[in-house]
């Protein structure tokens, strides 16, 4: 059944291609590598393809949207260029159909969609990869109201709502219900603007169950960011979390670790705590201090810029009490690119980390890399190396070299030689359409 409806959404896209092609966008990609390590005598090759396909139609004035998104069932194929694919190889990871307009005449604008949902009330109060409807961005005076509905999954059918007051021009609130077979998340924040420089903001969430009563499984977190100055600004807060909290409803943890909501994917030394933050800027430097008790650590840095050169030192410290702080790191470094000739521009770096606690040792790393331009047949070849040793042993010296370069048709290679992982080489290819 899945396969046919499959089948029926690309051939629709395929036949109205021709009577509404300013309507039609179509993007994918298709990516092939393969990798061989030598590590001794020991060599693995790992071969390996991705595909993906997104088909967008719009029609109406743009007001009527359509969108499909295929890729491999697998998140990696075993072939080099995906092959004999059949459709139970494809899975469709999203399907949807989207309308702007009211429910009746003279009614209230709103977005609907029909198929993959992607809801961020907040960062705890999402959901996404589900199949199901959604109404959105109905303004009622006041207020702006959302609502959605999924289809039945691990924890049963989800509802879910929210409203945002736009009572204030200076204030904002919102509030959001998400309610499975088990539990019922409740979730409410705010921000405001009171003073000139002066931000505040909060979150709360909380998960009601048959058992639960009035001591619900909660988390909440409120702060306050004040600019004192020109390029200068501190930050202060509080969060909490019980144990029983579960996060299924909140959103995944970012890939660089700065999103608000991170601190709930990481290991916590404690389930509340305050934490503070100091930022400036002076004559060129740059200052940042940072606590935060829950995690039980601090950091306090600094980095600048002089003559070309860029220095950078960092301190990360225990802090289980204020009576017992001890250092876990500190990282000093220094760089700069030095151009040796037109066309040759090496950058230089060296990096110290004094490692605490049970290890208790100084690592030291020299790196330099340089990007080839002046010998046309291999320009644009990237060379890189970095050696390492935290003690003077044979033994503790590390090092690795590594190169890599776009041919002109279109083949990306690599190479890389490591003293711990062996020569690994890489070759591959994307096309993106």
């Amino acid at each position: 059944m899945k396969r046919t409806i499959i089948l029926a959404l690309v051939a629709a896209l395929i036949v109205a291609a021709p009577v509404s092609a300013a309507g039609l966008d179509i993007s994918g990609a298709i990516e092939t590598k393969i990798e061989v390590n030598k590590k001794g005598e020991d060599v693995t090759v790992v071969p390996g393809s991705e595909l993906s396909l997104n088909l967008g139609l719009s029609a109406a004035e743009d007001k009527v949207r359509a969108g499909l998104e295929f890729g491999l069932a697998k998140e990696e194929d075993d072939d080099l260029v995906p092959t004999d694919i059949t459709l139970g190889d494809i899975a469709l990871k999203q399907a949807f159909i989207e309308a702007d307009g009211a429910f009746w005449h003279g009614g209230p604008e709103a977005t609907t969609r029909f198929g993959t949902l992607d809801i961020a009330y907040s960062p705890y109060a999402s959901l996404t990869k589900r199949s199901g409807i959604s109404i959105s961005g109905v303004d009622v005076e006041l207020a702006e109201l959302n609502g959605f509905y999924a289809l039945a999954g691990e924890h049963g059918h989800v509802l879910g709502m929210r409203g945002d007051l736009r009572v204030l021009e200076e204030v904002a609130i919102g509030a959001s219900v998400i309610a499975d077979a088990e539990i019922t998340r409740l979730q409410l924040d705010a921000a405001a603007a009171p003073l000139e420089g002066l931000r505040v903001r909060g979150s709360v969430a909380a998960d009601h169950t048959e058992d639960s009563g009035l001591k619900m499984n909660n988390l909440w977190k409120v702060e306050a960011g004040y600019e004192l100055a020109e390029n200068t600004a501190i930050t202060a807060g509080y969060k909490h979390i019980t144990d029983g909290f579960v996060p299924r409803y909140v959103a995944e943890a970012s890939e660089d670790g700065t999103a608000e909501h991170d601190w709930i994917h990481l290991p916590r030394a404690k389930n509340s705590g305050l934490f503070v933050g100091f930022e400036t800027e002076q004559q060129g430097v740059e200052l940042h201090a940072d606590y935060d008790q829950m995690f039980a650590e601090a950091k306090v840095g600094a980095g600048t810029e002089y003559e070309g050169f860029r220095f950078d030192v960092e301190t990360v410290l225990d802090v289980p009490a204020v009576s017992s702080i001890a250092a876990k790191s500190t990282t000093f470094g220094v760089g700069r690119e030095f151009e040796v000739m037109e066309g040759l521009a090496i950058d230089a770096s060296y990096e110290g980390k004094w490692l605490g606690g049970t290890e208790r040792k100084l690592v030291h790393t020299i790196g330099a890399s340089t990007t080839l331009g002046f010998i046309p047949a291999i320009d644009g070849l990237e060379l890189s190396a970095e050696v390492s040793a935290s003690e003077l042993s044979l033994d503790s010296i590390g090092y690795k070299v590594g190169a890599k370069f776009e041919a002109p048709n279109g083949v990306n290679l690599g190479i890389e030689h490591a003293r711990a992982t062996g020569t690994t080489f890489n070759a591959g290819m994307k096309v993106e359409f």
